[in-house]
């Protein structure tokens, strides 16, 4: 009976530390840790499809498959990731072992991809591009899960959160900015930066050691985080039985099935969207490097605006409102410039076009951080109300179900997008060909068809699931209230019976 009394006890001390307001120095530091995740990020979205094909010669469909077979992979292991996370007890708490071991091979992982032999062909290619894709998305998902469920466990309060999730993805922007500053700004610099396999090498391993050292910097917060984190309920399942239990109980949450379903539809759109933007900007809107790079640099700093935008809006209106307007907000900056090139009466220039896109762009980056802030506080309140419904704490598992959504999606349009070039007939190997090839008109015209209305159409679907969600800000503090008394029920008849236990000694 006595060995109650230190588990309720800490519960009430760890209780008590997540009440206290976090500074402003271990939100920093600890939201450095995104910038990892930010490069690596950028580097899926933007180069690794264009690097695959126009670079190393591969086809759009190869390419995509080999991220495909890499993310079914990584849909196995994210889940047993997350509940490992949630269920380890060491000394160093639940998330800590898991970022500690994960981020060198993350990395190297990184950096590995990026250098493809220039030998390599055929079979032997795909092998090696498949291999290092599921080196780096596991590596990603065992710091990236553990780092994410603390930004949930760290505090209770619901507008808090949303400040640590926007701390999180400012700097997962920061990855992002740094990701096409080194690309486009200093290694593929020039006209013919983009086609030259040289540049991408230094490039890649100037990434990996930003996300080393970011990493790093998120390792030293989580540990000075400690005291704040939930301890890891007492197990008596067997992890294989256990897993099954939390995936059939996860299947059971109304709330998380809806968010599951919302971020599996934006990122199918998102990274289809992404994998086709170098092919859009260079070849639909013939646009220079420098412009490119202005262009996704403006996605990166409309958080800037996106942070103080939703910081008001959830003073005053639902997570779940804020997301609906966010989603289709992105859907709609999506869809309209190509159609306007395409169909409008005037044919923008590629200087007022590189004008017009970069307008749009940082408005897109807005209704993104506005979307991300509000969902992604939307699923650490869930995590709160699955703790109510089955009593345990699962934010590794819920947020293995983000990323795994994330992941599946990102594999899945990056196979669209390389099948999408294939059907138009976009040439490969470009670097081949030379600077001088040109690509014919009507594959251009295809190809702004299917960078921007197709990924607009999907974007425009994923918040008709959020119509479903239900946990609004009254409901959330009630499940809190009744968490905080279910806590002290059970630690108050625990203390009665180490003070039974220590008088019986005594006499």
């Amino acid at each position: 009976m006595t060995s109650v009394m230190p588990a309720a006890r800490a519960d009430d001390t760890t209780s008590a530390a997540r009440r206290v307001p976090l500074s402003f120095a271990l939100k920093t530091q600890y939201g450095i840790g995104e910038i990892s995740n930010g490069m690596v990020g950028a580097g899926f979205g933007f180069f690794l499809l264009f690097y695959l094909t126009a670079v190393c010669g591969m086809s759009g469909t190869v390419a995509g498959s080999a991220t495909l077979i890499a993310t079914l992979v990584d849909a196995v292991a994210d889940p047993a990731i997350g509940l490992a996370s949630d269920r380890v007890n060491t000394r160093w708490g639940r998330r800590l072992p898991f970022m500690v071991v994960s981020i060198v091979p993350f990395a190297i992982a990184f950096g590995v991809l990026f250098s493809m032999p220039a030998a390599l062909t055929g079979s032997a290619q795909f092998l090696y591009v498949t291999i290092c894709l599921i080196v780096l998305r596991l590596a990603l998902s065992a710091f990236v899960l553990p780092f994410t469920a603390v930004g949930a466990e760290i505090t209770d309060d619901y507008r808090e959160r949303a400040s640590v999730v926007a701390f999180r993805l400012t700097f997962q922007n920061a990855g992002v900015l740094a990701c096409v500053v080194l690309g486009l700004g200093v290694f593929m610099a020039g006209p013919n930066g983009l086609l030259s396999r040289a540049a991408y090498v230094p490039f890649a391993w100037t990434a990996a050691a930003v996300i080393a050292v970011s990493g790093a910097i998120a390792i030293i917060a989580v540990r000075r985080a400690l005291p704040r984190l939930h301890a890891p309920a007492v197990e008596r399942t067997p992890f294989v039985a256990g897993f099954a239990r939390e995936m059939v109980e996860l299947s059971r949450n109304r709330s998380f099935l809806v968010l599951f379903g919302t971020v599996m539809v934006y990122f199918l759109a998102y990274s289809a969207y992404a994998a086709l933007a170098l092919y859009a900007t260079k070849y639909f809107w013939k646009l220079d490097t420098f412009a490119i790079q202005l262009i996704l640099l403006a996605a990166s700093l409309g958080p800037l605006i996106g942070v103080p935008i939703s910081s008001f809006a959830l003073k005053r209106m639902e997570k779940r409102t804020l997301a609906i307007i966010a989603y289709f907000a992105i859907a709609l900056f999506q869809i309209w410039p190509p159609l306007v090139q395409l169909y409008a009466p005037i044919t923008l220039s590629p200087f007022t076009a590189a004008v017009v896109l970069f307008a749009n762009s940082l408005c897109v980056g807005t209704a993104i951080m506005v979307c991300g802030v509000a969902f992604q506080s939307m699923l650490a309140d869930t995590a709160d109300e699955h703790e109510w419904l089955f009593g345990v704490r699962r934010e590794g598992l819920f947020f293995s179900g983000l990323i795994l959504s994330y992941k599946a999606a990102s594999g899945v349009g990056g196979l669209i997008a390389g099948v999408a070039l294939d059907t138009i007939g976009f040439p490969t190997d470009l670097a081949v060909r030379g600077p001088g090839y040109v690509v014919p008109a009507e594959v251009i015209h295809r190809l702004g068809l299917i960078s921007g209305p197709l990924p607009a159409a999907l974007v425009a679907v994923a918040p008709l699931f959020l119509f479903g969600y239900r946990l609004t800000r009254k409901r959330h503090g009630e499940i809190i209230a009744l968490l905080e008394q279910r806590h002290a029920d059970r630690t108050e008849p625990a203390l009665l019976l180490a003070d039974v236990g220590t008088s019986a000694a005594v006499s």
